[in-house]
Parts: structure tokens; sequence; C-alpha cells
């Protein structure tokens, strides 16, 4: 007997690529399982589709030569983070999982409200979190919360350098702040 999914059109998130190297391999790999949306810009597609990756849409901020019939295009002026985000947004996704860094934090966190967000960069995993947020996590894991928050309260973390913590016990921890509305969290993959 076999179970089968029924996987709907942006149920799963969306992958959002500007650095396909940026994490291993196999871990591109686990995205890819769900065959997601797979989105980059016109500077990154050579290096994505040599990774044997389908493009479905490429941004550019000039018009280009799609390289595939199935390839959407879209042009942007300014931002190319931004004008994909945006785009996800208008296309009726809830979640993305963006692989690469060097990004402007502002704006990511001007579309937390709107779209659940994992970036992915330099073998790490970071997400942002309001106040409140809880997690399970094995014992021993580190993280780090950024920026520094001056009424941080945790529960199951051993603080162990300035923004660095690790987790006391199989199970879940928690942090609570009053300022800012979120903070990023991320773990090592």
């Amino acid at each position: 007997m076999s179970s089968h999914h029924i996987v709907r059109e942006r149920q799963e998130p969306a992958l959002l690529i500007t650095d396909v190297y940026s994490i291993d391999p196999e871990l591109v790999g686990q995205l890819l399982e769900w065959s997601p949306t797979i989105i980059t810009d016109v500077n990154s597609y050579e290096a994505v589709t040599s990774q044997t990756y389908k493009v479905d849409v490429i941004f550019s901020p000039f018009p280009i030569d799609l390289p595939q019939e199935h390839v959407k295009s879209v042009l942007y002026e300014i931002n190319y983070i931004a004008s994909a985000l945006r785009y996800l947004i208008a296309e009726g996704y809830k979640a993305v999982n963006i692989l690469g860094s060097g990004f402007d934090q502002e704006i990511l966190e001007s579309f937390v409200p709107e779209i659940d967000m994992v970036w992915l960069h330099d073998d790490k995993r970071t997400i942002f979190v309001p106040s409140g947020f809880e997690k399970w996590m094995p014992a021993g894991d580190d993280l780090f919360l950024e920026p520094l928050l001056c009424d941080l309260e945790t529960s199951g973390l051993n603080r162990i350098g300035e923004n660095h913590f690790i987790t006391i016990n199989d199970g879940f921890f928690s942090i609570t702040f009053s300022e800012p509305q979120f903070c990023l969290l991320t773990e090592k993959l």
C-alpha cells in the first residue's frame, strides 16, 4: 500500500535563489522534494540551472530572451529580493525559502507580516520570530538572536555569548521580548 500526497499549487514554499552554493547541496535537494516554484535572477540563472534545477521564474532589470518556453520573465527596477517577494505575495504564496546571503535585513523585515520566510545562508537557517516564539529542539543546539534584545527572557536556553544561546534539554524553548516586533533566530544547519 502506498500513500499519495496531493500538493496544491502554491501550498509548498517557493524557493527564491540568489546563491545556490550557500548551503549544502543535499539540503537544497530536500527543499526540492516537493517541486517548489523556483525563482532566481538573471545573474544567478546559469549557476542554478547548472545544478539541473528547473527554474520557473527569472527576475531581470532588463528584457531578456527566455532560455526555455516554460520559464516566466519578470522585470524589476531596483531590488530583486523585494520585487520577488512582492510577486510571490501577489501570486498567493504563503511561504518562501530564500537561498543566499547579502540581503538588506530591513527589506526582508518589511515582508514578515505578509509571507513566512526561511532564510538559508552560509549553512545557517534564519527565521523572523515574534515575542512568545516556541520551538522544540534537541539539547546542545546553538542559536543566535539578533538584534541584541534588552528585555529578552528565555526558557530552555543558556546564554553562552552576547547573542549566542544553547538549548538546555531536548524539548521546547521560548523567547519573549517587547521590542522590536520581530527578531532573527539563526541556527546552524
